[in-house]
């Protein structure tokens, strides 16, 4: 019995000190989809990741949301179903998590997801045991929010998303409000530190997914306002990053 908490006290350990590495530096590492074995020795890199090249979506696509009369039926907000949103699309949809979940695994994201990432971001299968993925289906803009997950992929599935990036050590100069804001549009009214405030802006399109590291400060934008903007968030969680993720949920809503 001893053996097993002092083995489970170092696994706690261990997760503690990886949770809270992060770096930073604005460099964007890249590798095709034929490189997934990579997948985990990059993820401990802890810098964004762009994975090119897995294919058109084939999952959660305006064309196969229009063929699908109950999907279409599926309540985004007041008076507004899934069906509303692909006729008429608009940039901010609120949508909550919870929702997000359920609509993920109703359009067979969640399912996609376990099967086609879990063990590919572990270095040990043992690990999967140790992590799960949620997966959640979005669409429309995301103001700036803070990623808690050991790693958060944005997977577009309609059109390209314009994804702005701020590391850990940016939230120093942020304002006091700036959940669910986009740094671009900050003025010294906000911040007097507006002009020390530096990020990156990253364009993703269908096939391509992007990493996020834990601790970094994102926001999601769509040019394409005429179009549908529809989007699935991936986030790979262990015990620790699963508390930070409740509690920074909490702040979000």
């Amino acid at each position: 019995m001893i053996e097993i908490l002092v083995i489970l006290a170092v696994l706690l350990g261990v997760f503690i000190v990886f949770y809270r590495q992060a770096i930073d530096q604005y460099n964007i590492l890249q590798i095709e989809s034929t490189q997934l074995m990579d997948l985990p020795k990059l993820l401990n890199e802890r810098t964004p990741l762009v994975i090119r090249d897995i294919g058109a979506p084939k999952l959660f696509t305006p064309e196969t949301l229009q063929t699908n009369s109950r999907l279409q039926q599926f309540p985004l907000a007041p008076n507004v179903t899934l069906g509303n949103y692909l006729k008429k699309s608009s940039r901010n949809i609120t949508f909550n998590k919870k929702a997000a979940a359920l609509l993920a695994k109703e359009c067979g994201l969640s399912v996609w997801a376990e099967h086609m990432w879990l063990e590919k971001c572990m270095s040990y299968p043992f690990l999967t045991y140790l992590h799960h993925l949620r997966t959640e289906a979005y669409m429309g803009e995301k103001g700036l929010q803070k990623a808690t997950s050991v790693a958060t992929f944005l997977y577009p599935t309609s059109n390209a998303l314009e994804v702005t990036l701020l590391t850990e050590q940016q939230g120093k100069c942020l304002p006091s409000s700036w959940r669910k804001r986009f740094p671009e549009t900050f003025t010294i009214q906000d911040t007097p530190l507006v002009g020390e405030i530096k990020y990156i802006t990253i364009k993703v399109r269908p096939g391509n997914i992007l990493c996020i590291p834990t601790h970094w400060y994102y926001s999601i934008r769509c040019k394409e306002v005429d179009k549908p903007c529809l989007w699935a968030k991936i986030s790979l969680e262990n015990p620790i990053s699963m508390v930070a993720s409740t509690m920074e949920g909490s702040l979000d809503t």
